[in-house]
């Protein structure tokens, strides 16, 4: 199944070329106008910024817990001390 990330990626790649074809369409025949070359590069920056804030935000959510997970070690290593020295 694919992700919303692999999604934009191709959203991408098919922006790029669909860009490079009218760049070059643009510059032999002369037929599409300006805003029609520059916005499917507007689409690919805007869909791979997006794809890189989803994979930011997962990262982010990554960090999070390996943090969580050393503070549960140390309160593990805090209590078997606590209960050592009661002993």
């Amino acid at each position: 199944m694919l992700t919303r990330k692999d999604i934009f990626n191709i959203l991408f790649w098919i922006f790029l070329i669909i860009g490079i074809i009218l760049l070059l369409w643009r510059i032999f025949g002369n037929s599409p106008t300006d805003l029609a070359v520059i916005l499917p590069f507007i689409l690919m920056l805007l869909f791979k910024m997006w794809a890189m804030s989803d994979s930011l935000n997962d990262f982010k959510h990554e960090v999070r817990m390996s943090f969580h997970k050393v503070k549960t070690d140390f309160d593990n290593v805090e209590n078997k001390l606590k209960i050592k020295k009661k002993q």
